[in-house]
Parts: C-alpha cells; sequence; structure tokens
C-alpha cells in the first residue's frame, strides 16, 4: 500500500530554501585540501566527481514524478528540493573543474563513465527504478549528512575551510529535504522490497565511481602502493562503513520515515545562522569545528 504524503503532514519538508552560496575555487587549491589525511581528501573529491551527474540524474527522476504526485504540498517540496540539488551540482561541478585543471585530467575519463551510466538509467530503466534509486541515494546522504557532523573535527579539522564549508553545506541541506524523494517515491510507487532494493543498489553505485576516482587520484600521487597510505585509506573506510551501516538498515526496516531521525543539532544551528544572515557560512572555521555555528 502506498504510504501517501497527505497521511504524514507532521514530517514536512516545506521549510526549507533554496540557498545560492558564493564559493570559489581558485587555481591555488591543493588537492590534499586536508593536509592531515590526504587519503580522506580523495574519499570526498571521489565522491564529489559524481555530484554533476548523479544530481541532474535525480532532478530529472524528480521532475517527472511530480506529475504523478497528488499532493500539492509535496510538489511544492519537490520543486525546493531540485533547486537544492541544482545548487550542490553547480557548487560541486567548480569544485572538481578545478581538481582536473591542477593535476587529475584522468578524471575525466571516469566522469565520462558517469555520464553513459545516468543517461542509460533515464532512457532504459523505469520510473519506478529511477525514482527507488532516488529515495535510495537519498536515504545514504541522510547517513552521510549525520555522520560528517557528529564527526567534523577528525574530518576536517585543519582543512581548507572552502572545500570543507562546500561538503558541510551539502549535508546540511541534504539533511534538511531528507524527506522529499522518500515521501514522493512512497506517493507514487510505495513498495517497500523495490525502495529496499534501490537503497541498496544506489549506496553500490555511487561507491563504485567514487572509489575509481579516489583510486586515480592516489594512483596520481604514487600512493596508492604506499603502504602507509593504504592502512589510512582502509581505516577511513572502515570507519565510513561503521558510521553507514547502522542507518542504512535502520533505513531499510519496514515503518521507517527520516523525519523520524532527529536533526543534529549544529545542523539547527547552521540553518538558523543562515536564516539570521549575521555569519559568514561559506568560510566555516576548520580550526573551531567543535565549537559548533557561531559568531
Amino acid at each position: 500500500m502506498k504510504n501517501r504524503h497527505s497521511d504524514s503532514s507532521k514530517r514536512s519538508s516545506a521549510g526549507m530554501i533554496i540557498r545560492r552560496m558564493p564559493f570559489e575555487f581558485s587555481e591555488s587549491l591543493c588537492a590534499h585540501w586536508n593536509p592531515r589525511r590526504i587519503e580522506w581528501s580523495h574519499m570526498v573529491s571521489g565522491a564529489s566527481l559524481a555530484m554533476p551527474f548523479l544530481e541532474p540524474y535525480l532532478i530529472r527522476t524528480l521532475r517527472k514524478a511530480c506529475a504523478q504526485i497528488e499532493s500539492e504540498q509535496l510538489k511544492e517540496e519537490v520543486k525546493l528540493y531540485m533547486g537544492q540539488e541544482g545548487q550542490h551540482f553547480q557548487q560541486h561541478r567548480k569544485f572538481n573543474d578545478t581538481l582536473i585543471r591542477n593535476g587529475y585530467p584522468e578524471l575525466e575519463a571516469i566522469e565520462a563513465e558517469m555520464q553513459i551510466e545516468f543517461d542509460a538509467f533515464d532512457s532504459k530503466r523505469s520510473l519506478k527504478f529511477n525514482m527507488a534509486y532516488a529515495c535510495g541515494f537519498e536515504t545514504m546522504a541522510l547517513g552521510i549528512g549525520h555522520w560528517l557532523v557528529r564527526d567534523r573535527e577528525f574530518l576536517f579539522a585543519g582543512s581548507d575551510t572552502r572545500v570543507a564549508s562546500l561538503i558541510l553545506w551539502h549535508f546540511v541541506e541534504e539533511i534538511e529535504h531528507k524527506n522529499v524523494a522518500f515521501d514522493a517515491y512512497q506517493a507514487v510507487f510505495g513498495s517497500y522490497f523495490y525502495r529496499v532494493y534501490g537503497t541498496l543498489y544506489s549506496a553500490l553505485h555511487v561507491m563504485k565511481f567514487s572509489r575509481k576516482a579516489y583510486k586515480a587520484m592516489l594512483k596520481k600521487d604514487g600512493l596508492w602502493h604506499n603502504v602507509r597510505s593504504r592502512w589510512n585509506l582502509l581505516k577511513l573506510i572502515a570507519r565510513f562503513f561503521i558510521n553507514m551501516v547502522p542507518p542504512t538498515a535502520a533505513a531499510c526496516l519496514p515503518g521507517h520515515h527520516p523525519s523520524d531521525i532527529a536533526d543534529p543539532q549544529w545542523c539547527l544551528d547552521w540553518l538558523d545562522a543562515h536564516h539570521r544572515g549575521d555569519l559568514p557560512l561559506a568560510a566555516l572555521d576548520t580550526n573551531n569545528l567543535t565549537m559548533g555555528v557561531s559568531v
């Protein structure tokens, strides 16, 4: 049975807004933007490489689904969601282009692969598959957002403030619009088992391309076969799975809804500070991340 959006109005994401952040990445940007954790730098950059292909695909998918959604409120939320995702991939495009120009042209071949695969999803797979993928990716993004905020000191302290700000802004908004793709999928299709399939498929698909990208960058740096670097990478991968398996498993349970997951206070503070307009949120202090969002 479909879980109609109108049955759960308390779960609305209607308060979100489209934020146009003034990120700029100069030619001086170092690919090792977190000098303490080079492997983490490349893991994040590998995930960033997917965004200009993944997020336009999500936008196209939700736009098609919108025609089948009855709730006007949910339709409005879908439009806001698409606006936020549009900002995300544009900002990641600028960051990715700078990385490629600064010594990693190998990434262009991986971009071409992603373009082919997402175009094939559009043209050859059903709307049900694409919606399940969108719902599943947003499930993963919500879990990642909570982890990045919770573990921000370890992951981002001392890093390039431009990159840390880009990533944390992106995932604050992933947390903010956490309900939309889920509610849209439920409104149009609502199949529990297919939703679980979409969650697992999308996670593995995005991780496949992220791995290709960070492997290419580590090879270019001469670190892929370095024992110490490989150990550092394995520890970070383990940290990722330790933090991601529990929320992913919970999201695959019957009766799950993203709104049942409380937003991190740091995330709420970020949103409040942006609303007040009294904080340079495009330049977080990466030497003071434990203090939360404050002027």
